[in-house]
């Protein structure tokens, strides 16, 4: 027969006895015809992968084909295969598209596996970002609520809950330090707060620098610091004190020197509850010390002013000499008491001492100036007079200082101060300073020769200057003595 499913029909149909052929095939072609008088054997009792087809009115063919079917051997077996099983399934093994569709499924399993662990490793990345941005904004909070934001040091509010800490723990000795910054006003009136917070700055960066690891420094207030010193003895405690006392001191000016006043006392108790009183102890220290020094360390910010002026090459030291000399010349010219002359010198030396914070562009600018600009310049007398007012060796040319700018007939600056209202020594200094500017070189002006400065006082006199006082110091002015002094 051509195939199986012609040689099966013609069992059915009686045209012939039976087929050999392989179960599958014959299962597929009977239930696929509808052939009903035929049955499959598949209980052949020799080892064989044949099934025998016969007809329903011959079940003796079954045993007789048995028998043949064992005579077959493996070569003819095979030939029958190859003959008449076309629909025999090979192995899937065997099957090219088995193993392309192994490789697609494991090249998208492969692609699934890269494609999680690149989201996880994304997803890994980002969970480790946003806990790093946790973490910054966390230190973020902890130093707003913590740290003082211009000096980086500790606030009120850290000092009570480590206070509270220290409590528990055995810190015995413990000494507190209390550092005051002495003229910070006068910083920031003069220079201003951004020269100020500067200064602030340098200081708690001094101490940083003397206290030790366990120790707490905290700015509990404009100009305070309180420094904890757990585990810290009484002599420790005061050697801290006098290395911050001498950084301070040894510091540059930039513009003046970062000055301190310091106290420290030290509890051998086990009683936190009294640190109030412990407190107190050092801030009285503090403040005896602040008193002690107040001298030094007012001469010593004077002197960083002074130098600081003197610095500007618009505001020349010749210029300051030239009128000490001039007016000590004149108050033993005019017979003046030797008190008197000091206070002249010392008010030429000290007069323009409030022009320190001045910007240099203000000296520089040869036009006319704003008014703001105008306003900053007249605002150094008194600023000259807040900086002497606090020292007791110059708070007695404070007024001289105030009114060096004020004019006869009431038209000067700051107070407007008219006639005799005006201090002498103002009055009279006054004629000397407006004589030595005429007669030298400034940006904002030409020079005037000696006659024509001399001429220019006595015309403004009795509105600018004090008329009386212009005469005598035209007269001192051609005095032999001030020709020989400027001629040597």
């Amino acid at each position: 027969v051509k195939s199986p499913s012609d040689g099966i029909r013609m069992v059915a149909f009686g045209e012939a006895d039976a087929m050999i052929v392989e179960i599958m095939s014959a299962t597929a072609v009977i239930e696929r015809d509808n052939i009903s008088n035929l049955i499959i054997n598949v209980e052949t009792p020799y080892e064989s992968s044949l099934s025998i087809a016969v007809r329903n009115d011959w079940p003796i063919l079954c045993e007789i084909f048995n028998k043949g079917l064992a005579q077959i051997t493996k070569q003819e077996k095979k030939e029958i295969e190859q003959k008449w099983m076309g629909l025999q399934q090979e192995s899937l093994f065997h099957k090219t598209y088995f193993w392309i569709g192994i490789l697609a499924f494991v090249l998208l399993l492969l692609a699934i596996i890269i494609v999680i662990l690149a989201w996880n490793a994304s997803l890994k990345s980002a969970v480790e970002e946003k806990t790093r941005e946790i973490e910054k904004s966390k230190k973020e909070l902890m130093c707003k609520t913590y740290r003082d934001k211009l000096t980086g040091l500790y606030n009120r509010t850290y000092m009570a809950e480590i206070l509270e800490k220290l409590k528990t723990e055995n810190n015995l000795p413990f000494s507190i330090l209390l550092a005051d910054l002495n003229s910070l006003k006068i910083t920031n009136d003069i220079f201003g707060h951004e020269v100020g917070d500067q200064v602030l700055i340098r200081v708690s960066d001094i101490i940083r620098e003397n206290i030790k690891d366990n120790h707490v420094a905290c700015r509990i207030g404009g100009d305070e610091i309180v420094i904890l010193m757990p585990s810290t003895t009484e002599e420790e405690a005061v050697n801290i004190l006098e290395n911050i006392q001498k950084a301070a001191l040894d510091a540059k000016e930039d513009p003046i020197k970062p000055l301190v006043a310091l106290g420290c006392a030290t509890t051998y108790e086990e009683d936190y509850n009294g640190f109030s009183k412990l407190f107190n102890l050092a801030e009285d220290r503090m403040y005896a010390n602040k008193i002690a020094n107040s001298e030094r360390d007012y001469d010593l910010m004077i002197n960083s002013i002074k130098n600081n002026l003197y610095n500007n090459p618009y505001e020349s030291r010749d210029h300051y000499d030239r009128l000490v000399a001039m007016c000590r010349q004149l108050g033993e010219f005019l017979n003046m008491d030797k008190r008197d002359i000091e206070n002249l010198v010392l008010l030429a030396e000290y007069h323009d001492i409030g022009k320190a914070g001045l910007v240099t562009e203000l000296f520089k600018k040869k036009g006319p100036l704003t008014p703001d600009e105008w306003y900053r310049t007249k605002r150094h007398p008194e600023l000259g007079f807040k900086i002497v007012s606090a020292s007791a060796k110059l708070f007695h040319i404070g007024k001289g200082i105030f009114a060096h700018h004020e004019r006869w007939d009431g038209s000067g600056y700051p107070q407007g101060l008219k006639g005799e209202e005006i201090p002498f020594i103002a009055r009279l200094f006054y004629i000397v300073e407006a004589y030595d500017v005429m007669t030298h070189e400034r940006p904002y002006k030409k020079t005037f020769t000696k006659e024509q400065a001399i001429q220019e006082l006595i015309d403004n006199a009795g509105t600018q200057f004090d008329p009386a006082l212009v005469e005598m110091f035209v007269k001192y002015i051609g005095s032999l003595e001030y020709a020989n002094v400027t001629c040597g």
